[in-house]
């Protein structure tokens, strides 16, 4: 049985704190955006969490474990949505309902496209468009790792800042749907 991961309790993060491209939420630092971090980019997707947690190594950051990645998305208004508490059709990349159907058609779209996805402290993206791997396990034993956020194509149930899924992406998996931010401490100097 997996293990939720709760925020980090007690830690503050101010909108406007900004560190090559990051901003500190806490004791940690994270991407403004989905990897490479540029607003206007494609966030790099169909990449493995062995290969995502080199790419944050190079940058001298690493992946977010998933307490760091749920506390940015929740923001000190521990927020459902990172943007509010209440789903808005069309505010995020994510599925939209039409009468008794939901459309999926946008594809992924370059990070920072849909201005009012973005929590209070400014960071983007943390809900719908791809996926993000964390630190974190789903199931060890089965060697099982962690994405948060859901995506465009996925159930509007997983594009929040609980939602989570794991099963069958080991850290050799990749795909079209899947990309990451990088953390880093606060302490850690790049």
């Amino acid at each position: 049985m997996a293990t939720i991961a709760q925020p980090i309790v007690g830690q503050t993060g101010e909108a406007g704190q900004d560190d090559n491209g990051q901003v500190r939420i806490g004791n940690f630092w994270i991407d403004r955006f989905e990897y490479p971090n540029v607003s206007g980019q494609l966030p790099r997707v169909d990449v493995s969490w062995a290969e995502a947690g080199k790419l944050c190594a190079d940058r001298g950051s690493r992946l977010c474990t998933e307490a760091e990645w749920e506390q940015a998305s929740r923001g000190l208004g521990n927020l459902d949505y990172g943007y509010g508490s209440e789903f808005e059709p069309r505010r995020c990349n994510t599925p939209w309902p039409q009468g008794d159907h939901w459309i999926r058609d946008r594809g992924t779209v370059p990070s920072g496209t849909f201005s009012g996805c973005s929590t209070p402290a400014g960071v983007h993206d943390m809900i719908g468009n791809v996926w993000e791997w964390t630190d974190g396990w789903y199931d060890r034993s089965a060697g099982w790792r962690v994405v948060r956020g859901g995506s465009w194509f996925h159930s509007v149930n997983y594009a929040r800042s609980d939602g989570r899924f794991g099963r069958h992406l080991t850290s050799d998996y990749s795909l079209d749907l899947i990309g990451f931010r990088c953390c880093r401490s606060a302490t850690t100097k790049r």
